[in-house]
């Protein structure tokens, strides 16, 4: 599983840099962070992201 969310970050940011999106100076995530967030509690989590959070920061 922590490889296919690395993939799917590394696509995410690519695609945004490509489009020339800006990023928030005031953030404390990048927007490719949160999408994949978004990406991988869907495909993994049952949607559910409060697990995907607490998988991201399990030790």
């Amino acid at each position: 599983m922590l490889n296919e969310i690395i993939t799917i970050y590394a696509i995410i940011d690519d695609l945004l840099r490509a489009i020339g999106h800006k990023e928030d100076c005031r953030r404390n995530m990048t927007d490719a962070e949160v999408i994949t967030t978004v990406v991988a509690a869907a495909m993994f989590f049952n949607g559910n992201h409060t697990k995907a959070c607490d998988y991201y920061v399990r030790p």
